[in-house]
């Protein structure tokens, strides 16, 4: 394997969150005055930080929405929507057991836009913790949240691996941008709810070293990656 360390994306990659979670975003921040529908809040705001959202809307409408009534208790909403909806990406426990025992010497670990508390929660909801229990990172704990690649390199330092050995899997063109300037090789995932052709279009003009639509796909392309 050419790579030490295997670097997740929570939402969008091992829990089928993004849809879930944009849906509830974009109807609390309509009510806020801030119009936007769910499919914007994913080609817009996918994979980013909710202090790089509040940032860029502040930036554009002049006013920091983030205390408006309708979003004080958004993280409830969410969590009552999480409760009622959210899995675990279709194969993923499959696919982490046979990279296990496909190649037994690369790590992996988390790194999210998500707050430490969310993934915390979601990880729990879809048997994922145990897993990765002390190894997510969540760009709360950083400086700058993804398109930066404060949260990726904070990953590396913390698992004490080479940032030029590690291979990121990620479901937004920022992410993937944020893979690229810690210097980190990165593949881009579409099978999420949120997937689809656009979502491929915007991962592709990235450059990722390859696509994959299905979790079943990933222990191959690891595979051919390490030819």
């Amino acid at each position: 394997m050419n790579y030490d360390l295997l670097i997740w994306d929570c939402d969008g990659c091992l829990i089928d969150s993004e849809w879930i979670g944009c849906q509830v975003e974009a109807e609390g921040f309509t009510k806020a005055g801030y119009p936007i529908t769910t499919e914007q809040m994913i080609a817009r705001f996918c994979g980013v930080s909710s202090q790089e959202v509040f940032g860029q809307i502040k930036a554009e409408i002049g006013k920091d929405i983030r205390f408006h009534d309708a979003l004080i208790n958004q993280e409830q909403a969410l969590q009552a929507a999480f409760e009622q909806h959210l899995q675990p990406i279709a194969g993923i426990h499959d696919a982490l057991h046979e990279l296990d025992t496909k190649f037994p010497e690369m790590r992996m670990c988390i790194a999210s836009g998500s707050s430490m508390e969310r993934l915390e929660y979601t990880l729990k909801l879809t048997d994922l913790h145990d897993r990765f229990e002390n190894r997510y990172y969540s760009a709360e704990t950083v400086a700058k949240g993804k398109p930066a690649p404060d949260v990726f390199l904070k990953a590396a330092e913390q698992m004490n691996v080479d940032p030029q050995k590690c291979l990121v899997i990620e479901d937004s063109h920022l992410g993937l941008q944020a893979a690229r300037a810690a210097g980190m090789d990165a593949l881009g995932f579409t099978g999420a709810t949120h997937g689809g052709q656009g979502l491929h279009q915007r991962l592709q003009q990235q450059k990722p070293l390859a696509i994959f639509e299905s979790m079943t796909q990933l222990p191959s392309v690891l595979a051919d990656l390490s030819k």
